[in-house]
């Protein structure tokens, strides 16, 4: 009888230190909802309206929907599809949703930024991006869930999902990636560049990485997440570089305040 129920014991305690275990390991659960909810819609594949104020998913970037107004926006390849699976996802779930917080909770055109869940525990922006749907984005210092978020984007890829598949059969595009000695002027906006580094330096303001074509820079303000000696590291490798690019004075440049934006700084990938 004693030796039977020891057995039972231990069978639990391992049951649960397993549990515990996996659960520890799944970096795509809630750590805590802040709040659950009902969501109206999807206005893209990485925004939507709740009680009313416009929500920004933390971690992915979806393409963009041509927009005609003030500012003209040029459309993304895949930017409706992305919205509409976004858009089903919320309807095949009631519109209801899990809010959970990440360091930053509001950007600066005053968008709560979440990381969003499903009753039955799916993480939204894994779903989107294993999807094909978006990829992944460091932005704001909200890193909660990077891990979930490289690998789904990592499936996505490999399977040639979506905007993978679209890229394979439009390389002329340049979205969601490019590399770097083929960039042109209309290469602005969110990017994946790949290319080789040729220089590291630093200066009094900047980290300074440069692919042949295209100037990477980390401002001094966000030096603390870095450490420069594996930046030098860089020098001579092939990386890939993710963020915002822009033009100036003829050249491509991406600031990026994270290490996790740089592949070969992102223990993640």
């Amino acid at each position: 009888m004693f030796k039977t129920t020891l057995s039972l014991l231990l069978l639990i305690s391992a049951s649960l230190l397993s549990w515990s275990t996996l659960a520890a390991e799944d970096s795509c659960a809630a750590d805590k909802i802040d709040l659950w909810t009902k969501a109206t819609y999807a206005t893209n594949g990485s925004n939507l309206i709740i009680q009313g104020k416009r929500v920004r998913l933390n971690g992915l970037y979806a393409p963009q929907i041509e927009r005609k107004q003030k500012f003209h926006t040029p459309g993304e390849p895949l930017a409706k599809e992305s919205q509409t699976f976004f858009n089903k996802l919320l309807a095949n779930n009631d519109l209801e949703v899990g809010v959970e917080y990440d360091k930053t909770k509001v950007d600066e055109f005053g968008r709560q930024l979440v990381h969003l869940f499903l009753r039955d525990g799916t993480n939204v922006q894994q779903k989107i991006l294993e999807s094909g749907f978006a990829v992944t984005r460091i932005e704001n210092g909200n890193i909660k869930h990077m891990k979930c978020y490289f690998d789904a984007e990592k499936k996505a890829r490999k399977g040639g999902f979506q905007l993978w598949d679209y890229l394979a059969k439009h390389p002329e595009s340049h979205f969601p990636l490019a590399k770097s000695s083929e960039l042109t002027s209309q290469d602005e906006g969110f990017r994946i560049i790949q290319g080789k580094v040729l220089k590291v330096e630093k200066s009094s303001t900047n980290y300074i990485i440069n692919m042949d074509t295209t100037g990477i820079r980390v401002p001094k303000r966000y030096w603390d997440f870095f450490d420069y000696s594996q930046i030098k590291k860089l020098k001579g490798q092939t990386i890939e570089v993710r963020g915002q690019a822009y033009l100036y004075q003829g050249v491509m440049f991406m600031i990026i305040d994270h290490p996790y934006s740089i592949d070969k700084l992102n223990p993640a990938t």
